[in-house]
This record gives structure tokens, sequence and C-alpha cells, in this order.
């Protein structure tokens, strides 16, 4: 095998990997936008990737238009090259990743904030003693510019499937309802129906758009109606708001286990989205994703957590299902001490 060329070292050089991955997700999406919601990423961010691309190659690869994009002759050029690209490594995966039983290493994880910060991170420190090898990295995507360098090896999202190559299968689903603290209530009282929520104080996160099947038709129309007084794409900060008393929201019922102060009041239900957990099918055959990916099935097992359930069970009701509640997130050591001992 003859070692390359010094010119096609230095053009080596000049490539990144995931500027062709982008490229290729341009193309085939036949927009900027489109390819940014298939990538997770911001549509500036893909533009500034394919203008840094494009002079690279000292190449015009699209023309732009307000309808997308359409390649130029360069630029179909550059896609079935990226295709042939692609098709090999996916071979790799496929070839490669079943032979590497090593549990020492980095596993990279992508999953809300909410479910990172209030339900993953609180369990994390049993994981960390069993398998004290395994570097857990979590995306959770809030941050522009500062996503994981590389391809997650494990999803956790409510989004419809990307990729038809993925393994994709509900883990959990997750049941809404709305919330308010005691504080709120004693002040401002409580709704009778979800029309009166025109004229509460309410808290929204702007991420209940996905799996629209599964969400209250009501709480569409009054999503239309209701005049927010907090939003936000955070899930952490929508729990702190409305457990601070800033209005009524919409939570997951698990949260009554890490924080039973909060209310839940005697509405509807707001919506059953079911929690996904994907990845590519050669990625478990690696010992260390396998060891995380067991762990996420463990902390979700609805048969031990009943608000994970595919039916809904009232908080009310967690006491006669669960075995082992959470810990409020406020508990000192002492104090989680004392409820695991009873637990």
């Amino acid at each position: 095998m003859h070692p390359p060329a010094k010119d096609d070292q230095e053009l080596w050089r000049r490539l990144d990997w995931n500027d062709v991955r982008i490229f290729l997700a341009v193309a085939e999406c036949g927009s900027l936008n489109a390819a940014a919601r298939l990538l997770r990423m911001t549509q500036p961010t893909i533009s500034r990737r394919m203008e840094e691309f494009e002079h690279r190659l000292r190449a015009r690869l699209f023309d732009r238009s307000s309808r997308g994009v359409v390649l130029t002759e360069a630029g179909m050029m550059v896609r079935d090259l990226a295709q042939s690209m692609a098709r090999a490594g996916g071979m790799i995966m496929r070839e490669v990743a079943g032979h590497d039983s090593n549990d020492v290493g980095r596993v990279r994880l992508m999953a809300p904030d909410g479910i990172a910060g209030f339900w993953l991170a609180p369990r994390l420190p049993k994981f960390q003693m069993a398998n004290p090898q395994v570097q857990l990295q979590v995306d959770c995507g809030l941050w522009i510019g500062s996503l994981l360098e590389e391809e997650p090896d494990l999803s956790l999202e409510m989004t419809d499937p990307s990729s038809v190559e993925l393994v994709s299968y509900p883990i959990a689903t997750l049941h809404y309802a709305l919330f308010a603290s005691r504080e709120y209530l004693d002040l401002y009282g409580a709704p009778r129906t979800l029309a009166d929520l025109a004229s509460h104080r309410t808290v929204r996160h702007t991420s209940h758009r996905e799996q629209k099947a599964t969400w209250n038709p009501k709480a569409s129309a009054i999503s239309l109606l209701a005049d927010y007084h907090f939003v936000s794409n955070s899930s952490a900060a929508t729990f702190q708001a409305i457990r601070a008393g800033a209005g009524i929201g919409s939570l997951p019922t698990f949260v009554a286990t890490i924080a039973p102060e909060l209310v839940m009041l005697d509405l509807e239900p707001w919506g059953h989205p079911v929690l996904f957990l994907r990845h590519h099918p050669a990625i478990e055959h690696r010992r260390r994703v396998k060891l995380v990916k067991d762990w996420l099935l463990e902390v979700f097992d609805p048969a031990e957590q009943p608000w994970f359930r595919e039916e809904f069970i009232h908080p009310n009701e967690f006491g006669r299902y669960s075995l082992r509640p959470a810990p409020p997130i406020d508990a000192s050591p002492e104090e989680s001490r004392k409820r695991r001992a009873v637990g």
C-alpha cells in the first residue's frame, strides 16, 4: 500500500468530517432549516459551516433561494462522494463496533434537561460506583455551539425518529398534568376548569409540540388563548418557576416524587407523550454503552416507577405501587439517608 502523496495529505487535513455530514444533510433535506432540525443544530450554525466548507473547497456547492437550496454541479459531485463516505462509515460501525468489549471510556447521551437534571443526575452516583471507568457525557441541547463534538451513542427524546436505521423503542410515558405551588393557590385560588386558566398566571414550556396526538386537544386551544407570564425552552426553568409560585403550568407527574409540596390541580390531564430510547443497532455491542443503556432501562422501569407506566396513575396512588420514591430535590444528605432507610 503506497503512502498518500503530499498534496493528498494537505487536502486531507483541510477536510472536516462534520462538515461533510452537515453538507449531506442539507443536500438530502433540500434546505438549511430542515437540516438544522434533523441534526438538532441551529440554522445560522448550519449556514456558517457550509460557507466555511465552500471556502475551503474553493467551490460553490449550493444556489440558495427562499424555497431552499439547489445543488450546483460541484455540489452534486460532493453529494455523491459524501454518500459513499456515509456508507463506508456505516460499514465501519457494523463491522467494528461489536468488537469493543471495553468498559472504560466515554458514552455520549442526549437527553432533555429536565429528565437529565431531575431524574438521571440524582441516580448517577449508584451507576458510578458500579462502573467507575465509564465517563458519561450528557448533552441537553440548550447552549448553541456547545453541543457534544460527536454523535450521541444513546438519546432520550420525544421527537419523531429522524432515521429509519435507528433502534427506537418507548422507555417511559410522561403523564403531564397542571401543577401550582401552594403559595400561588392561596393568593389566586385554583381554576375550576381548563378554560379558567385564561384568567390565571401561567407558565409554558416551548417544547410541548411533539407527538400532538398524545396531548389533550383542549390544551392546544388554551395555549392559544392563555396569556403566558413565563415561557422557557428549559424544563428546569419551567419547573422552578412553577415551584416558586410564578404561575400554573404543566409538568410530568413524576415531579410529585421530587417536589411533594407542589399541588396537582384536579383538572383534565394535559398530555401523555412517550419518551423514546434511540441508538444505532451496532452501538449496543459496545460494553460501556450497554452498561449505560441497561442503567437507563432500570431507572425508567415502570414496575418500580408507576409514574412512567403507559396507564395514568394519580400521584395520590404512587405509594401503593412504588418500591422507593425519589427524595425531594432539596433534601439534605441526612434527610435523604433517612428516606432511603425507610424505603
